[in-house]
């Protein structure tokens, strides 16, 4: 009997029409290495569409006979196609081993010898007649066996394709939930068609709707291809991006509009930047060209850090500008480290200098006989290279800091730990009160500690021109944070030394005190703790360093 292709032959020969350009279109336009599983997913649904509208433009039972077996064989490459391809989607590329790939296509290829075998041993069907509708004719199979084993199996890889895409888009962000969601939709009536069918339920005895629904899938993907820019931007590229930025990454379009941003960013940028959103919501003040090598200040898990902004062009395969990739990189640790070289080189070109020109004058007049006490110039020798001495201590000290991570935190005991610090601390007609409970709080390093709380008591007693010069040091709870308190009776700290501490910004200092405060404020950072100067004035200073309590741990 003649060809003769009706109105549901047609519908299917658009489904592939339409499945042959999008793989066109994605082979032509996209490079990456999950495009191959893209394609022949697409490929396969086209052939399937194709093959069943041949098949049903027949009406003998020959003729349909050879395109059923070609359809049903070709249908059987879908669900391995399609975890290929969430695979790749899902950064899961490492599982697919020759070994693994071999063992996935070969029940597929088994099942289409079978099929086409089958009227030798009838173990995928036993019996298949041609049933008449209102409309069309078209086989209305009994399955064996073999058969439902085959579906058994489709039906387990496809559930876990998709939660290979569910799990993927519940770790990225919203532009990946769309994506998935796409995806999600265009699988789910294809399954409940082909379900359907397989068991007897479908409207039309022995029509398989799952091709008719492919018109469906097709038409999604390509709204998750062209409108959520699959295969351009998936989740897999984003992580792995992620891993190798590790601080921070906004993703602009060629406009500087926002296309996503990680957690990371928007916990450091205020405002935190948002899809749809232009940069310069974000920098205001800085246009996207001059954005490279600026720095912010952000807090991670309460602790303050400074990052680099550092902007890289995006280009696509035929070096066409799509957007841009903003990078936030963590430079709290080396921006610290520069610090304290600038303060050491000025510590040695400027203050020691000064102090050893002191001692050269001092010694050429005890050498040409000018003294008139050279016992009294001895001692302001000896005082000054004591100076020298402590001084240079400092700067060592300084240099040997090293960053600590909130995760070496441990509970220390600080009412101890400041106790053996005032046990230890000789200063001569200076009174030094304490109150110190037993207290713990989360501490990074204990020794950093100690040098925090040294410096700050040696600052409040050397600096004070009193006849009697007077600390206390002592402990306050609030809010689930400890804070070590230092009171003294000086005549406070001077406004450019207070201003260094604030900006964290070298600036020529003039006395041994602004190297103190440095040491005590990077010290105190090291032990995982944050120092500020609560008050000062001609009246004294009050100077706080604040840790979590050890119970937030």
């Amino acid at each position: 009997m003649a060809w003769a292709p009706g109105l549901p032959s047609l519908l299917l020969f658009g489904v592939s029409t339409l499945s042959a350009l999008l793989a066109v279109a994605v082979r032509r336009n996209r490079s990456e290495r999950y495009v191959g599983g893209f394609v022949a997913l697409v490929t396969v649904i086209g052939t399937w569409a194709f093959s069943y509208g041949v098949q049903l433009g027949f009406a003998a039972r020959p003729e349909q006979l050879a395109w059923w077996q070609l359809t049903l064989a070709v249908a059987g490459f879908i669900p391995t196609v399609w975890l290929l391809f969430a695979l790749r989607y899902a950064g899961k590329g490492e599982w697919l081993t020759r070994a693994a790939r071999l063992a996935m296509v070969s029940e597929p290829a088994v099942f289409a010898a079978f099929v086409l075998t089958n009227p030798r041993h009838g173990l995928i069907w036993s019996d298949l007649d041609l049933a008449a509708t209102g409309v069309i004719r078209v086989f209305a199979p009994e399955f064996a066996l073999g058969y439902y084993v085959h579906m058994a199996y489709a039906y387990a890889i496809i559930g876990f394709g998709i939660y290979l895409v569910l799990r993927t888009a519940a770790r990225s962000s919203e532009l990946y939930h769309r994506q998935a969601a796409t995806l999600l939709a265009a699988v789910v009536p294809p399954l409940f068609a082909n379900a359907a069918f397989t068991f007897g339920a479908s409207p039309v005895p022995g029509l398989d709707l799952t091709p008719f629904t492919f018109g469906a899938t097709v038409t999604l993907i390509g709204v998750s291809l062209f409108r959520f820019d699959l295969l351009d931007r998936t989740p897999i590229a984003r992580e792995a991006a992620l891993d190798v930025v590790g601080n921070g990454l906004v993703v602009l379009d060629a406009e500087g509009m926002v296309v996503d941003a990680d957690e990371g960013a928007r916990r450091v940028l205020t405002p935190a930047p948002t899809a749809g959103d232009h940069i310069s919501a974000v920098f205001p003040d800085t246009p996207l060209s001059r954005l490279s090598g600026t720095t912010v200040d952000g807090e991670t898990e309460g602790i303050r850090r400074t990052y680099e902004v550092q902007v890289s062009s995006l280009r696509d395969a035929e070096d066409t500008l799509t957007g841009y990739a903003l990078v936030l990189r963590d430079v709290t640790d080396r921006r610290a480290y520069e610090q304290r070289l600038q303060v050491a080189n000025r510590v040695l070109r400027h203050n020691l200098r000064n102090d050893m020109n002191v001692v050269h004058g001092l010694a050429e007049r005890i050498e040409s006989g000018e003294a008139d006490d050279p016992a009294a110039i001895a001692a302001q020798v000896q005082s000054k290279v004591d100076g020298v001495v402590a001084t240079s201590e400092k700067v060592r000290e300084m240099t040997r800091i090293e960053p600590s991570s909130v995760e070496a935190a441990e509970p220390v005991d600080l009412g101890q730990v400041a106790e053996e610090v005032v046990a230890r601390f000789d200063a001569e007609h200076a009174i030094v009160e304490s109150d110190l409970p037993g207290t713990r709080a989360a501490v990074t390093d204990e020794a950093a500690l100690t040098t925090a709380l040294r410096n700050l008591l040696e600052n409040a007693v050397e600096h004070n021109d009193g006849d009697q010069p007077w600390a206390r040091l002592r402990i306050e709870e609030a809010d689930g944070t400890v804070r070590l308190r230092i009171d003294d009776d000086g005549p406070g700290i001077p406004a450019e030394e207070r201003e260094v501490l604030r900006r964290e910004a070298e600036t020529p200092l003039k006395h041994s005190r602004g190297l103190g405060l440095w040491l005590a404020s990077w010290s105190a950072r090291a032990a995982g703790g944050e120092l500020s100067i609560e008050s000062t004035g001609p009246d004294g200073t009050t100077v706080l360093i604040e840790f979590p309590a050890a119970d937030r741990k």
